[in-house]
């Protein structure tokens, strides 16, 4: 599974998923909505999308656990902003003090890292993040191990903030080894906004390509009229004038990249549809990346559109898809399918 980045509106793909997961609980008669990790093999993500999949991939939380510490994160987050001279618009202190609580909550250690001290759990969590010397490619960081181009174990909360570093809204940040060479990270949305390739890739790398992918979800935070990124501040450092254009492009390439996978995993001549794509069409135009006091609107919006008939017959075919897989998924050594979520 991936998550696209989009600010407080991360929580419209929460929502989505928890829809997703609500129907799981009734066709199978359970007493809770199962987690999301139970379900999906692989999660990644970027900016806010980056959140959440350490969230509900290397935490292990369930969709609602997840909803009500997004809620208090984006609250605190975002509802002090800094001098205008000041590099970013909010405090990244404030950003990892969130995210540090978030961590600590789950895991008991605030510190602990992204690689998880059981390598043999099922759901792999990744984020996106750009190195600020080279805006042409990603950073992964990982909760697992890869045979090629493994990636450095930095903590957990250093993650979730390298994927965060949103241009003109927090500071970057520098991510290595103690005593060796640190690099600058910023929010991979500049380059890599939809990783639903990423994720395949990593499908990929971790089991193969001779293995099959039995679905690929991509939840979205909104259509791209939605994107609203505040103008750099006089002083901001970190933005280059090409980053700029760069960024007043993410919206569009986010769902280009989601119609080339769609053609690419087209449910055509007979074949199984693998590929899902949820993003909330209308509605959100007018939420900006940082207006929490807008999350009932968010709410709203979300839940108009998974009552619309098409998304919910998506949503149905999906969860289809996913229960189907449980017979094999006891055979856990074989692991003939993998299940993806991307989170944009």
């Amino acid at each position: 599974a991936l998550q696209d980045g989009g600010g407080i509106r991360g929580l419209s793909e929460l929502m989505i998923l928890g829809e997703i997961m609500e129907r799981i609980k009734a066709e199978n008669g359970l007493e809770e909505a199962p987690r999301p990790c139970e379900y999906f093999d692989i999660i990644g993500g970027t900016s806010t999308g980056g959140l959440v999949a350490i969230m509900l991939g290397r935490l292990g939380m369930s969709v609602q656990e997840a909803i009500a510490a997004y809620v208090r994160f984006a609250r605190t987050v975002f509802s002090r902003k800094k001098w205008f001279f000041q590099d970013g618009t909010f405090k990244a202190s404030v950003l990892e003090r969130a995210i540090k609580e978030i961590v600590g909550r789950h895991t008991g250690d605030t510190e602990a890292r992204m690689k998880t001290d059981y390598p043999n759990t099922r759901c792999k969590a990744f984020v996106c993040a750009m190195p600020g010397a080279n805006l042409a490619a990603p950073r992964i960081f990982r909760s697992y191990d890869v045979k090629e181009n493994n990636s450095y174990n930095c903590k957990i909360w250093e993650a979730a903030r390298a994927t965060s570093a949103a241009p003109t809204f927090f500071k970057s940040i520098e991510v290595g080894e103690e005593d060796g060479v640190k690099e600058r990270f910023v929010d991979a949305g500049s380059g890599c906004n939809n990783p639903v390739r990423q994720v395949l890739n990593e499908a990929h790398l971790v089991y193969g390509k001779e293995r099959q992918v039995a679905c690929i979800v991509s939840i979205g935070t909104g259509h791209p009229n939605v994107i609203g990124l505040q103008k750099p501040d006089a002083f901001q450092k970190i933005l280059p004038t090409a980053l700029i254009k760069v960024l007043q492009g993410i919206a569009t390439d986010c769902e280009k990249v989601s119609e080339e996978f769609e053609k690419e995993y087209a449910d055509g001549n007979g074949n199984a549809k693998v590929y899902f794509r949820f993003n909330v069409q209308q509605g959100l135009q007018n939420v900006s990346l940082a207006e929490w006091d807008k999350l009932a609107e968010v709410k709203t919006h979300t839940v108009k559109y998974t009552g619309e008939t098409q998304v919910g017959s998506n949503i149905s075919r999906l969860r289809q898809l996913l229960t189907a897989g449980e017979v094999i998924q006891r055979i856990a050594a074989t692991g003939e399918i993998v299940n993806t979520l991307g989170l944009v």
